[in-house]
C-alpha cells in the first residue's frame, strides 16, 4: 500500500519534530504521544502514516538521547537490553490483543492506568527543594540482600543539578521484567510508544533515579520501535516529504531535551511526566467519547 502525500508545511513539520525532539529526549518517553497527534489532527495525515512516521521520529530521538546520556554515564545499557528482551514480546503480543479488544474499552481502560501512575508520579514530586540533596541517597537505596543481578545491574553518574555523584542499585528485578512486558502490551495497544509505561516501572517499581530512568527507557525504546518501523517501511507508509524535515528537527530536538535533563531538578521531570501523562489520559478518554 503506497501513500501519495501532497501540500506539505515543511516549517510545521520541523516545528512539530523539534518540540517532540525536546519532550522526548528530556522524559524518555521518544514523542510518540506529541507526533501523532499533531500530525493526525493539524497537519490531517492518514493515522498509519502517522505512526509510521512517529516511530522513525522516536529512533532518532532515542538513538541521539541515548548517545548523549551513555557519554555522560545516564544510560544504565546493561538494564536496557535486559528490559528489552521483555518488552518487545509484549509489544508483539500487545499487537495481537489489540485486534480482538474494541478501540473505545482500550482507550478508557488505559486512560485509567495513566491517570494513576500521573497521580502517583506527581505525589511522588511534591517533595520540597531543600529535601534533593538527600532525594537520590534516601529514595533509592540498595537493599542489603540484593542478588548477585542486582550488583551487576548498579549505576552511578554526576548530578549536574546536584553537583554530586550519584550511585544506585537496581532493585526488584524480577518484578521490573514483568512489569516491562506489560509496559510492551500496553505501549502497542496505545500505539504511542513504551517509554511513558517502562518510565515509571523503573522509577517507581525498580527504584531508579529519574534522570537515570529517562536515560534508560531512551535506549530501550530505540529498540521496540526499530521493529515497528521496518513493518510500516515494508508497506510503503514511511513518506519522505515527511520523514525529513521531521527527522532533521527531533534530532535537534533530542539534543537540547537530553542538556535540560541533566540540568533540570528530578522533582521537576516527575512533576513534568505527571502532566504529560495527565494530558495524554484525557486524549484517551476524547477517542472513547468519539470527541477527537
Amino acid at each position: 500500500m503506497i501513500v501519495v502525500l501532497t501540500d506539505l508545511n515543511l516549517w510545521a513539520l520541523g516545528g512539530i519534530g523539534l518540540v517532540a525532539g525536546v519532550m522526548g529526549s528530556m522524559l524518555g518517553v521518544g514523542g510518540g504521544i506529541i507526533i501523532v497527534p499533531l500530525l493526525t489532527l493539524v497537519l490531517r495525515l492518514p493515522i498509519h502514516v502517522a505512526i509510521g512516521s512517529s516511530l522513525v521520529a522516536i529512533v532518532a530521538t532515542s538513538c541521539t538521547a541515548t548517545y548523549l546520556y551513555a557519554k555522560d554515564r545516564l544510560a544504565n545499557i546493561r538494564l536496557a537490553l535486559l528490559l528489552g528482551t521483555t518488552t518487545t514480546p509484549g509489544a508483539v503480543t500487545g499487537g495481537l490483543i489489540a485486534a480482538i479488544i474494541a478501540t473505545p474499552v482500550l482507550n478508557v481502560l488505559f486512560g485509567l492506568v495513566l491517570a494513576y501512575i500521573a497521580y502517583t508520579m506527581m505525589r511522588r514530586g511534591s517533595l520540597i527543594a531543600e529535601d534533593l540533596a538527600s532525594e537520590e541517597a534516601s529514595i533509592y537505596p540498595p537493599k542489603s540482600s540484593a542478588s548477585s543481578l542486582s550488583s551487576s545491574l548498579a549505576g552511578s553518574f554526576y548530578d549536574r543539578h546536584l553537583s554530586q555523584t550519584v550511585s544506585y542499585k537496581v532493585n526488584c528485578i524480577r518484578e521490573g521484567l514483568s512489569a516491562s512486558f506489560f509496559s510492551g502490551i500496553l505501549s502497542s495497544l496505545l500505539g504511542i510508544g513504551g517509554g511513558i509505561i517502562n518510565v515509571p516501572v523503573m522509577h517507581l517499581v525498580m527504584k531508579m533515579p529519574m534522570k537515570a530512568t529517562i536515560a534508560t527507557s531512551s535506549f530501550v525504546i530505540a529498540i521496540t520501535t526499530a521493529v515497528g518501523a521496518l513493518i510500516y517501511y515494508y508497506y510503503g507508509l514511511l513518506q519522505p516529504v515527511v520523514l525529513a524535515p521531521l527527522v532533521i528537527a527531533v534530532i535537534l530536538g533530542a539534543r537540547l531535551g537530553s542538556e535540560l535533563t541533566q540540568r533540570a531538578a528530578s522533582v521537576l521531570l516527575r512533576r513534568i511526566f505527571g502532566v504529560i501523562l495527565l494530558i495524554t489520559a484525557a486524549l484517551m478518554f476524547l477517542r472513547a467519547a468519539r470527541i477527537i
